[in-house]
């Protein structure tokens, strides 16, 4: 079964939150368990009339909508994830995205500028076989990868902004 990386689509402008080091950052969420962060996070936006709220952030980490959130536990029912709400004051609008505590498995990136891509992600078919939705990491740099059942389900319910990129398997 095929893997895909999954990140927010070029066509969209990053989403910055105020407030999140010391809360939702990675090395935050490692010290802490999913308990100890909190129920209910609320983070504000910069100002920007062009954001849009998409159904997957990676930064600070990597973060979900109800939508998306919703796919995966009908795949995976034992993730746990905590909630926080984004709101853009300027725009009057609010969100509720889900963070996903993910089991890790340990990948190689190697450095490629052919495609355009910077980095590219290698990992064993081994170590994915039976995980629906997985973190990578080289223990410096953290994508999330899902099967590919997994994302045909996410982007039949019309999602927005996720970006997609196959995954090498060796």
């Amino acid at each position: 079964m095929k893997y895909f990386q999954i990140e927010v689509d070029e066509q969209y402008g990053v989403t910055n939150l105020l407030g999140w080091f010391g809360v939702i950052d990675r090395k935050t969420l490692d010290r802490r368990g999913p308990h100890q962060i909190g129920r209910h996070l609320l983070f504000s936006v910069e100002g920007n009339r062009q954001m849009a709220f998409t159904d997957v952030m990676t930064a600070p980490c990597f973060m979900v909508s109800e939508t998306v959130r919703n796919a995966i536990r009908k795949y995976d029912p034992h993730i746990y994830f905590t909630r926080i709400i984004v709101l853009d004051k300027e725009n009057r609008q609010s969100m509720a995205y889900y963070i996903p505590w993910l089991d890790r498995i340990t990948c190689t990136f190697r450095k490629e500028r052919e495609q355009g891509r910077e980095w590219r992600a290698e990992v064993e078919r081994k170590s994915v076989e039976g995980k629906t939705i997985a973190e990578i990491t080289d223990g410096y740099f953290f994508r999330v990868i899902m099967r590919m059942d997994l994302v045909e389900s996410i982007l039949r319910r019309q999602t927005v902004g996720i970006g997609l990129e196959e995954l090498q398997m060796i």
